[in-house]
């Protein structure tokens, strides 16, 4: 094997780890979420899908922008009965 294949070959394992490091880094951020389920009619699901790619932002991230919204203008109402 020529120096050049040699370093090709380490670079190339190099880029390898930092790309793994990366990935492992994100994995491995502690958490503490809670997993919530919805069911969404399909219509609703593809707006909010296509919504959410435009804004470049997870479909989760605008629920919970959305929801928190919603919480944040009706926190003085009193509840509906």
């Amino acid at each position: 094997m020529s120096k050049r294949d040699a370093i090709e070959q380490l670079l190339g394992k190099r880029r390898s780890l930092e790309i793994q490091e990366t990935v492992n880094t994100g994995i491995q951020k502690p958490v503490n979420k809670k997993k919530a389920t919805f069911d969404f009619d399909d219509q609703f699901h593809t707006e909010l899908k296509i919504f959410a790619a435009k804004q470049n932002k997870k479909m989760v991230d605008v629920v919970v922008e959305a929801v928190k919204e919603y919480m944040r203008r009706h926190k003085n109402n009193p509840p509906v009965e």
